[in-house]
């Protein structure tokens, strides 16, 4: 998210920040990760039981800028600012990489998607097999009418 804000020097400062949510055994926690005008800021929060929808609207609301955030170093990288909707679509996406859910749903994601694999390899083989018994059995077939009885 990317704000735009003056300072008391009325200059204008750049503010690029990302929150993101995840399972760290036995708790969720909230990192965000700020980038002001160079200058990298980092800070925590333990939410506790998995945050609904409305407890991370109720975050945002109250807490989020009261965050304690540390200064963890400083970059050159300048930031640009962003349209809305491809803002929305990256972190659409950044979504999709990682995989929405809890960690155990994350994981059996991970192992059905292996087993489909393995199922969908297995099935081809299995067609292939079918498909030259079939075959074979044409043949048979077709050497059987040729003999006559």
């Amino acid at each position: 998210m990317d704000r735009l804000f003056i300072d008391e020097n009325d200059e204008i400062k750049c503010v690029t920040s990302v929150f993101t949510i995840f399972f760290e055994d036995p708790f969720w926690v909230g990192i965000l990760e700020e980038n002001c005008n160079g200058i990298n800021y980092m800070g925590k929060h333990i939410f506790g039981g998995e945050p609904s929808n409305s407890e991370l609207l109720q975050f945002y609301i109250y807490e989020f800028e009261n965050m304690n955030k540390f200064k963890i170093g400083e970059t050159d990288i300048v930031t640009k600012r962003m349209n809305y909707k491809k803002s929305m679509n990256k972190s659409k996406k950044a979504q999709n990489k990682t995989g929405v859910g809890t960690k155990s749903q994350n994981l059996y994601k991970i192992a059905f998607e292996k087993t489909m694999n393995i199922k969908k390899k297995e099935r081809k083989i299995d067609a292939i097999i079918n498909k030259e018994e079939k075959y074979i059995k044409k043949l048979g077939k077709k050497i059987e009418k040729k003999k006559g009885h």
